[in-house]
């Protein structure tokens, strides 16, 4: 990044909430301005893999198929682009003064993402609304107002704050608890059953077991260690009231 007054590089960890050139003192972008950011997926479709997801300031998400691309509009100033395939991550601080093109490609060779940045040039007047509304704008997948935590509970990426193994009938397996679900993975590979707190009407203690009433009275019964039988029962009543409040 560079100062587009003096061209002097800016510091990587430069306060981003502060917009002023920290060498000739000018402003560094004009929140009134709006420009485009061309993000493109190169390089051959894994099937493994998948799409690449590319976040935004960590509130806006965007799937991007290999060998294809996405046009986002943004207001000026500095912006955290972060990369991900599979689970590798890249994260770049951008200050958008200016069109940009970034070109973003999953080495297989290094299993790292490698990114090519290039400014536009001419284009530091930005665009109007007018200008805008007749580009082909693509819209996000997801929008958190959580920021990453919205995302990584969205994407099962986030950590349980209970894990431990449990039986469902004849299923034995793991129970992991997370603050908005929880999930009962059968031992052996069979299919993951989720359940959403906010479909939970009740949990209920049966003969040592949890009985999770679900909507529609669908009823899923775990049996759990016994010394933690009793924090269980308070955290997922707890967790449950506050989704319903």
């Amino acid at each position: 990044m560079r100062c587009p007054n003096c061209k002097q590089t800016l510091a990587d960890d430069i306060n981003t909430k502060v917009n002023f050139c920290p060498f000739c003192g000018k402003r560094l972008y004009d929140t009134s301005k709006h420009y485009l950011m061309h993000i493109y997926s190169m390089g051959a479709v894994d099937m493994v893999l998948g799409n690449m997801l590319v976040f935004i300031d960590e509130r806006l998400m965007y799937e991007v198929k290999s060998g294809d691309g996405i046009l986002i509009v943004l207001e000026a100033g500095f912006h955290t682009i972060k990369f991900r395939v599979g689970v590798r991550n890249k994260s770049i601080q951008i200050l958008l003064d200016a069109d940009f093109e970034i070109k973003a490609h999953f080495n297989t060779a290094t299993s790292l993402i490698e990114t090519i940045v290039n400014e536009m040039e001419g284009t530091e007047d930005g665009h109007n609304a007018e200008a805008i509304s007749k580009e082909e704008i693509t819209q996000p997948v997801m929008i958190s107002e959580t920021g990453e935590k919205g995302f990584e509970t969205a994407l099962g990426d986030d950590m349980p704050e209970y894990e431990f193994k449990a039986s469902s009938g004849l299923l034995e397996g793991e129970l992991k608890l997370f603050s908005e679900r929880l999930e009962f993975t059968p031992a052996g590979g069979m299919k993951k059953e989720t359940l959403d707190y906010k479909n939970i009407v009740a949990v209920n203690r049966k003969m040592g077991t949890i009985d999770v009433q679900c909507a529609g009275n669908v009823h899923k019964v775990y049996s759990i260690p016994k010394d933690i039988y009793n924090e269980v029962i308070v955290f997922l009543t707890k967790k449950i009231e506050e989704v319903k409040n």
